[in-house]
């Protein structure tokens, strides 16, 4: 088992020594499963193997993400969940049940999973995995199917990833596709997106690359076609766009919602203890944004980002990472570039 507190004025809802940090995601994410106040549970859960049978249950309020996390993933506050796993060689099967957004107390207005998964591994160096996941939102809180549909929605995600090494090359691949209907105006959600993720380490230096794309949804269809992840507010990609600024979906901690991105960047081992990486995005709307530079019309050209972090271990438990992001905007963004320098001084006990 195990038990952590937290104490995090992280979310934007409250400012440093204040008292009042509400733990909510502002994004389409929704409010995240976490408890209130200044001191909560980030984790508090009990691990179990039946006995004599190969089923391990895992409950309580724990960290979780699906697959490669680019659907569901609660890693900074984390859920309310009871996980059940039996792993029989190379193959894990689980059954997943989650809150992923708490609402009210006396409203019937919770947003829960309901997650089968099965992970094979493919050798020392390779593993896939597939997740099928149902979620019910029976007051609407996320908004699907159009404003004004306060009837219950269904949605479906059908994940498949990859881990492995390929060649010289360490793969990280993920499909996401989604289904359902909202029972108040019949809209249906077709949702979808391919994340690619690759690093190659050529000592001192480590290229990285990401080619990922989203859908979105078109202007003025009935249907909801963009797609639909519920993710925590730690940086995902980039440092701003997306972890500090709204993305072409509308919302920070989107994810790849409605964004088409192409990434290259090298991390290079300045000494034992120094690592200095650099990251360039090319960031696009998958389906047009209205242009807020001219004013009107739309247009899918988002912005570029360059990235540069710094990650120096100063002792065996204490660390000095420093982000600092550069961001040009594009027509769908806005007229001023973005800047931010971030630095977090850790001490590990």
């Amino acid at each position: 088992g195990k038990i952590e507190l937290e104490n995090d004025y992280g979310t934007g809802a409250s400012d440093w020594g204040t008292g009042n940090d509400a733990k909510t995601v502002t994004g389409l994410g929704g409010g995240y499963s976490a408890n209130g106040g200044t001191m909560g549970f980030r984790e508090a859960w009990l691990s179990v193997n039946l006995p004599g049978l190969p089923v391990n249950v895992t409950a309580g309020h724990q960290l979780l993400q699906l697959g490669n996390g680019w659907f569901f993933r609660s890693k900074h506050f984390g859920s309310d969940a009871w996980v059940v796993a039996n792993q029989m060689g190379n193959n894990t099967i689980a059954a997943v049940d989650v809150k992923i957004s708490e609402g009210l107390i006396n409203t019937n207005d919770d947003i829960d999973a309901y997650v089968l998964l099965d992970s094979y591994k493919l050798s020392d160096t390779a593993t896939v995995g597939v997740d099928l996941t149902m979620a019910n939102d029976p007051r609407n809180t996320l908004g699907l199917g159009g404003a004004g549909n306060t009837q219950s929605t269904n949605a479906q995600n059908l994940g498949l990833n990859f881990n492995g090494k390929t060649g010289p090359v360490i793969l990280s691949a993920e499909v996401d596709l989604q289904a359902g209907k909202a029972k108040g105006n019949d809209a249906k959600f077709s949702g979808n997106q391919v994340v690619v993720q690759g690093k190659m380490p050529i000592d001192p230096v480590t290229l990285n690359f990401t080619v990922a794309r989203g859908s979105g949804d078109k202007i003025g269809s009935k249907n909801y076609d963009g797609y639909k992840n519920f993710l925590d507010i730690d940086p995902h990609y980039t440092f701003l766009y997306e972890y500090k600024l709204a993305t072409a979906a509308g919302a920070a901690h989107t994810g790849f919602a409605n964004t088409t991105a192409l990434n290259v960047g090298a991390t290079f081992a300045a000494a034992k203890s120094l690592n200095i990486g650099a990251n360039l995005w090319y960031l696009m709307a998958t389906e047009k944004v209205p242009n807020v530079k001219s004013g009107s019309g739309t247009t899918n050209n988002v912005g570029t980002e360059l990235d540069v972090n710094i990650a120096w271990q100063l002792y065996q438990n204490v660390a000095w990472n420093w982000d600092l992001g550069y961001f040009d905007p594009g027509d769908g963004m806005g007229k001023d570039a973005a800047t931010g320098i971030q630095g977090v001084l850790a001490f590990k006990f």
